[in-house]
């Protein structure tokens, strides 16, 4: 009953079908799982999906298996007038109605399929927007610049790290030469923005991008050559970004800022050079992680939350923040008093959420090749890892405790179930697999997600990703692979823009996020519904269609606005911060 006939891709649809029905991996499905699968559907049938292959099928007037965004928005728009005038709930504004559509387009081009239709309505009627129940949390965290301000991959400390942060958020306009090479950054916005404060102006970061290009791939054929002038750009642009707020830099009048957010790093005075700290492997005099992703866990506690945590890296540098987690775990962290104990060790008789290298489920690390069919795999029970794409899963073999899933279906089914339990997990992220990709979110750090699930939320904290692009996240539509969703759909709800410059200043900026993303999560739920319910009415939809036989619907002057043309892309950096490109 969910084939729409002859608009349909019958090859997606198929596969879908094949994954869900082949547990194991093996390519094969055996009659037992076929039935299973089979009672599983078996659902009393309703109207709505009549009524939705009846409204899908007149607005695809050409056969392609595409509806337009515009077409659509209008039709809904003549829905809600009809359906509001029995049902108040179901009056759609135009904003509303333009979220819908986002939500709908799998690509961000303002083009709807049957299939991502159809899946829209089927969580719909899966789940309830009123429930009051409470997801359980899975929580990915990229580490450098997100829940550290330490890099061991540049040598970076938390002076250099927080410039970087304080250029990036600082806004001016660039003075360009005869030839077009920018030359000149001034200051024009006093107050430090994560985002533009008003079009035309742009950060001293992106100057720096500007002013130091990588050199043309192709004019360099020696990978060698290229990769030393590669190194050399991030060096001067490194260089150029560190010393920000320095005496005489664009950024000198931020040095109060720069002051101000150092402080907020360091341990309390009377615990610095204490044994505790060091035992918590904090030997200098500032905190590793956050003081407010710490505080974000031990809130998560105190609210009873179900939650699992997962650490994303590239680099090396997971074994180094397990002495600091395992403190605040156990209830002894330098950063926070005895009195205000809070524990997550596993001690009270709840989830240990302490680090564990020893542990097959505790960590593992990815491999992608997008040269070889886009292969993904997840090697559990280690965080080493191959340096180059020719070592391929070889370098595994036979490796004591370690054991490989290969290929999305089987890397998927083992995500899901670490993130079903509550504990943390220290993934390794693979770099020159991403690197292989041009440096694109389609072979950046996998991140899979399902249609929405009342029983799960699952989110991704990175300070790469952008309102325009993933980038270095790889969001993939785990039941239509390989698609992957678009940041209109699942930015803001599962992907966060980590933002340094208001996670080290204020110590409830991620259980605020979090917040923010549950809110807009629930706010699609229940937009999903008046979808469901609006499209479902199949007496009401041919009602509406009746008078439109021979015609398109007609316009209802109500323009849709895609997700490029969003608030929140509008005031996006438009040039890639440096550590972005190859």
């Amino acid at each position: 009953m969910s084939l729409p006939g002859r608009n349909t891709q019958i090859e997606d649809v198929v596969a879908h079908i094949f994954q869900e029905i082949d547990h194991n991996g093996d390519s094969e499905i055996c009659w037992n799982d076929f039935q299973k699968w089979l009672l599983r559907w078996n659902i009393p049938h309703d109207d709505s999906e009549d009524a939705a292959r009846s409204l899908f099928t007149f607005l695809d007037r050409d056969g392609s298996g595409q509806i337009d965004a515009q077409e659509m928005m209008d039709a809904l728009m003549l829905l809600s007038e009809f359906e509001s005038k029995l049902d108040g709930s179901l009056s759609v504004t135009h904003a509303e109605a333009g979220q819908i559509i986002r939500d709908l387009d799998p690509d961000g081009e303002g083009g709807i399929d049957y299939h991502t239709f159809l899946e829209v309505l089927h969580a719909a009627r899966n789940t309830k927007p009123d429930s009051g129940q409470q997801p359980h949390l899975v929580l990915n965290f990229d580490v450098n610049n997100t829940v550290v301000m330490l890099d061991s991959a540049t040598g970076a400390d938390s002076k250099g790290l927080i410039s970087m942060v304080l250029s990036n958020s600082a806004w001016g306009t660039i003075d360009y030469d005869e030839v077009d090479r920018p030359i000149r950054w001034t200051l024009k916005a006093s107050e430090l923005s994560p985002s533009r404060p008003e079009m035309g102006l742009h950060t001293y970061s992106e100057f720096v991008v500007l002013q130091h290009p990588f050199p043309d791939r192709d004019a360099v054929k020696d990978k060698a050559e290229l990769r030393a002038l590669n190194e050399k750009v991030k060096a001067n642009r490194r260089q150029a970004l560190w010393s920000f707020t320095n005496p005489g830099m664009p950024g000198e009048a931020f040095q109060k800022d720069l002051a101000g957010m150092q402080a907020q790093l360091l341990l309390p005075e009377e615990v610095r050079g204490t044994q505790a700290s060091k035992d918590a492997g904090l030997d200098g005099e500032s905190v590793q992680l956050l003081p407010s992703f710490l505080h974000l866990l031990r809130e998560l506690k105190r609210k009873g939350r179900s939650f699992t945590l997962i650490f994303r890296t590239f680099g090396k540098d997971l074994p180094q923040l397990r002495k600091e987690l395992e403190a605040l775990c156990e209830g002894w962290h330098p950063l926070f008093q005895k009195e205000d104990l809070v524990v997550l060790d596993g001690s009270d008789g709840k989830p240990d959420y302490r680090m564990r290298f020893d542990s097959a489920d505790g960590c593992g690390t990815f491999y992608r090749n997008p040269l070889e069919g886009d292969l993904i795999a997840l090697a559990m029970g280690t965080v080493d890892q191959p340096s180059k794409l020719e070592q391929g899963l070889q370098f595994w073999q036979d490796k004591e405790g370690v054991q490989i899933f290969e290929g999305v279906n089987q890397v998927f089914k083992h995500y899901m179930q670490l993130s079903s339990k509550c504990c943390t997990v220290a993934l390794r992220d693979f770099y020159p697999g991403w690197a292989a990709a041009n440096s694109t979110s389609a072979g950046g750090k996998p991140f899979f997600l399902g249609r929405l699930d009342p029983a799960e939320h699952c989110m991704f904290f990175d300070d790469h990703i952008s309102p325009l692009d993933p980038k270095i996240v790889d969001p993939i539509d785990a039941h239509l692979w390989p698609r992957r969703f678009s940041s209109g759909q699942v930015y803001g709800v599962h992907l966060v823009q980590a933002q340094p410059l208001l996670s080290i200043r204020d110590r409830n900026y991620f259980v605020k996020c979090i917040e923010d993303c549950e809110a807009a999560r629930a706010a699609k739920l229940e937009r999903w519904h008046k979808l469901k319910k609006m499209v479902g009415d199949l007496d009401g939809v041919r009602k509406v269609l009746a008078g439109f036989i021979y015609t398109s619907v007609p316009s209802q002057k109500v323009v849709f606005r895609p997700w490029s043309s969003s608030r929140d892309v509008d005031r996006a950096q438009r040039v890639p911060t440096f550590e972005d490109a190859l």
